[in-house]
């Protein structure tokens, strides 16, 4: 043990910090659509040891990009001579050996992982930023069409946001439950007023927004259904896709599903990603191999409740929408969303994930690459009645039909829980005695998209804390709560 320290000792900085980078391999299809460039997958381990108390040491794996580690935990370092282990009560022993300058582990799926000691230039990943003390600055401006000003031009004060942000930089020491910031912007009054990036992430780096895409999925059907006429929310699901038919579990429940069931997680499909039992779990589809096809896999679900009385979250519910759009309009989804959206709306670099064949569709159910700076529009869109810089993006009357309250998920006694509109939570803020609507895409890890009406405001977030929602079920009220007593 202490020969084990030892090694450690001389990086000086606690806790002691060793660390990996692995570039994944090519998959069998390609793995995004209108990448512009190739989405860097580049992922960085960081094995990050210290002492208890007691002096135990203590091991856990730090990865911004995927928070791996999380399934690892944080374990006691055990080390006899040059061997080690990273022991958890209950679990098989990570296996491994050290030397002065790495460590080598056997994790599970990658037998042989080797960690070395980490440059300055690998460090910006594991810290929020080299300097621990934040100041303010204004944004740059880029040409993505966003205005820039100060938060003092807007009618914001420094203080309670410079509190969140100083709490994210000083953060030296990390817990596997950490917070794991990676940006923060502020949109007021048209004009962006914060840009924020930590963890090695930048403005031109585009981030997995995770299920926050599935609120990008209900734009699309409000502007498809405005340019083709060809189906409604109140259109009959099997009805309009029947190229799919003849559907398995066949019920009439399920003829009566509408696209807008699929909108509200109201659809009655045996589909709750709660649930790993669940058939229409969406860990349960796509690792499922008997139906490659994902449209035709959900189709064929059997049905559990009448479709509209009840809403379970169904992530392969939202990504049968792009079915529909695709067959209204006639329009591959990834040229769709790019000539609507993208291509007006000054998107940079962005990647939209494709379903595997033979669908080899973009997966509307969420897990796309987008910068902060670009999934703010959506944001705007709600903001300034459907318009970015001028021209029109989608209907206002849609903007207004999505953020009526539809459905209520994780419903209890009192009528508490998430409440949903056409693919937007919906929620209120009490902040200095007064209540505050907002609307908000949301995704594992800590994506979040806030748009508060009544101080024309966006907020917007993306973390690393993905399967921790403990640690990021706050950031909503944290930040967004910081940037309202801004304003007010």
């Amino acid at each position: 043990m202490p020969a084990l320290a030892g090694v450690w000792a001389a990086t000086q900085r606690p806790p002691a910090v060793v660390n990996q980078w692995i570039q994944p391999a090519n998959d069998p299809w390609p793995r995004y659509a209108i990448a512009v460039s190739p989405i860097d997958e580049t992922m960085h381990y960081f094995l990050v040891v210290s002492a208890a108390p007691d002096g135990t040491l203590r091991a856990f794996i730090r990865n911004p990009e995927a928070n791996v580690g999380v399934f690892l935990g944080t374990r006691t370092l055990v080390a006899e001579g040059a061997a080690l282990r990273l022991h958890a009560a209950g679990k098989p022993d990570v296996v491994g050996s050290y030397t002065t300058d790495s460590v080598t582990l056997d994790l599970p799926g990658a037998k042989g992982t080797v960690f070395h000691r980490p440059g300055t230039a690998e460090l910006r990943w594991f810290s929020p930023r080299p300097d621990a003390t934040w100041a303010y600055r204004k944004p740059l401006a880029g040409t993505d069409g966003w205005p820039v000003a100060t938060l003092a031009q807007v009618g914001m004060r420094v203080q309670p946001i410079a509190a969140e942000m100083q709490s994210i930089v000083s953060l030296r020491s990390p817990e596997l439950t950490s917070p794991y910031v990676q940006s923060v912007a502020m949109v007021r009054h048209g004009r962006l007023v914060l840009d924020e990036y930590f963890y090695g992430f930048d403005a031109g780096r585009p981030h997995d927004v995770r299920s926050a895409g599935k609120s990008v999925t209900t734009l699309l059907v409000g502007r498809a259904i405005a340019d083709t006429a060809r189906f409604a929310p109140q259109t009959a699901v099997l009805s309009f896709l029947p190229q799919y038919a003849p559907f398995a579990n066949d019920d009439a429940r399920k003829r009566r599903m509408t696209v807008e069931n699929l909108m509200t997680m109201s659809s009655g499909l045996a589909c709750d990603d709660n649930d790993d039992t669940s058939p229409g779990n969406e860990d349960a589809m796509q690792n499922q191999t008997a139906q490659p096809d994902w449209y035709k896999y959900t189709l064929d679900l059997p049905i559990q409740y009448e479709p509209g009385t009840r809403a379970v979250y169904c992530s392969a519910g939202i990504n049968l929408l792009g079915a529909i759009v695709a067959r209204a309009t006639g329009v591959p989804l990834e040229q769709y969303f790019y000539e609507h959206f993208a291509a007006p709306m000054q998107f940079a670099q962005y990647g939209m994930w494709l379903m595997p064949p033979p669908t080899n569709a973009a997966y509307m159910g969420g897990g796309d690459y987008f910068r902060p700076r670009d999934f703010l529009k959506f944001g705007q869109l709600f903001l300034s009645h459907g318009i970015w810089n001028g021209r029109r993006i989608i209907a206002d009357d849609w903007l207004r039909a999505s953020t009526v309250q539809r459905t209520i998920m994780n419903e209890d006694a009192y009528g508490e829980g998430d409440r949903y509109g056409y693919g937007w939570h919906l929620g209120t803020l009490l902040v200095a005695g007064k209540r505050y609507s907002f609307i908000d895409a949301g995704g594992n890890g800590g994506q979040l998209l806030v748009i508060l009406p009544q101080l024309d405001m966006l907020v917007m977030v993306t973390a690393g804390n993905y399967n921790q929602y403990r640690v990021w079920k706050d950031f909503l009220t944290e930040f967004a709560g910081a940037a309202i007593r801004s304003a007010v």
